[in-house]
């Protein structure tokens, strides 16, 4: 039976890919709410749905709504039909994409961790007064091309960085990150902003990924215009008795667009990989395309093109090893996969 979903939604980054998939699901009743999964409290999703619409004042199109997770798998950025009750989230629409780590645990179990969904570009933030940890970039960029969204780097903190440290650690930063837009930005001073607004300016969805101590915080606040990372533009509803256990929320940008703030990662672990090492590591896998052998280890292979890459000075072996304990990661994590689903 086909959902009726109210125009407001589109303000939200609703668009026919989600009625497309909505429309497939069998969904209760044809007037049933579809909404916006805001943010996520201990059991309870707070989900921007749109107000009646005879409303017209363009302020009020949306308003927040609470509803149990009671058997549904959801996350910050979720598509959402309600129960014709509205006491539940009823089902969640197709995911258009994923930001997905393995979840923190002292276990030997595998359990995946939803980052954020629906998502159309990812903002992988780093400093650029630091040396950048190439390690860490290299396993969010996996994550980022894995998700389905578009990675764009951000170099924070440009005001309080001499330029020539500026000009070498962005340089360190391209080198690792091939291909993927790099943007210096002062969220103190505004430089650089604007250029990120513009991956929002059709309604997109952006997603913040970053270490503690990078400037993650003021970035998220300069983009938002909000005075607190805690605080989001939309605060429309009675928040009294909200549980405030997650630091990730949805917040609309200024003009068009959403923005998903994370919390400061220290653990970027892998959970599956499509082709996020090999758009990762493009530059070895180009290479390994020359090899001599097609199974080919690049270790003592005869006419190796790795090899020789690393002996003329064209590819760090520092890079190459990474990789190789990323792939070999991701095996592991298929077999413990496996082993669940047999258990």
């Amino acid at each position: 039976m086909k959902v009726i979903v109210r125009n407001a939604l589109s303000e939200l980054g609703w668009n026919e890919t989600f009625a497309d998939a909505l429309a497939k699901l069998d969904a209760a009743g044809d007037m049933c709410d579809v909404g916006r999964v805001q943010r996520i409290d201990r059991g309870w999703s707070t989900v921007l749905v749109a107000r009646d619409k005879n409303v017209a004042t363009s302020d009020d199109i949306l308003r927040e709504h609470r509803a149990r997770n009671i058997g549904a798998d959801v996350a910050v950025g979720d598509w959402v039909v309600l129960s014709k009750d509205g006491e539940r989230v009823e089902q969640v629409v197709p995911r258009s994409s994923q930001l997905i780590r393995r979840a923190s645990s002292d276990g030997p179990k595998a359990v995946p961790h939803v980052i954020a969904a629906n998502i159309d570009v990812v903002f992988l933030v780093h400093a650029v007064n630091a040396r950048p940890n190439q390690r860490r970039l290299e396993r969010e960029l996996v994550l980022a091309f894995d998700s389905g969204a578009k990675p764009v780097i951000v170099l924070t903190k440009s005001d309080a960085t001499a330029s020539d440290t500026a000009r070498e650690n962005t340089a360190a930063v391209s080198a690792t990150a091939l291909g993927v837009p790099v943007h210096v930005v002062s969220s103190v001073t505004g430089e650089g902003l604007e250029a990120l607004l513009i991956y929002a300016a059709r309604g997109e969805t952006l997603a913040v990924l970053g270490a503690s101590g990078v400037g993650k915080s003021t970035l998220v606040n300069a983009l938002t215009g909000t005075d607190s990372q805690q605080t989001g533009a939309i605060r429309r509803g009675d928040q009294r008795g909200r549980h405030t256990t997650t630091a990730v929320d949805l917040v609309p940008l200024p003009e068009r667009g959403w923005l998903v703030d994370t919390p400061g990662l220290r653990a970027i672990g892998l959970w599956s990989s499509g082709h996020g090492i090999e758009r990762a590591f493009a530059d070895i896998f180009t290479l390994a395309d020359h090899c001599r052998f097609r199974d080919c280890k690049h270790e003592r292979e005869p006419s190796c093109s790795v090899q020789q890459a690393i002996a003329e000075g064209r590819l760090d072996a520092r890079r190459l090893e990474a990789m190789r304990r990323l792939v070999a990661e991701e095996a592991a994590l298929e077999r413990e996969q496996e082993r669940a689903k047999r258990r």
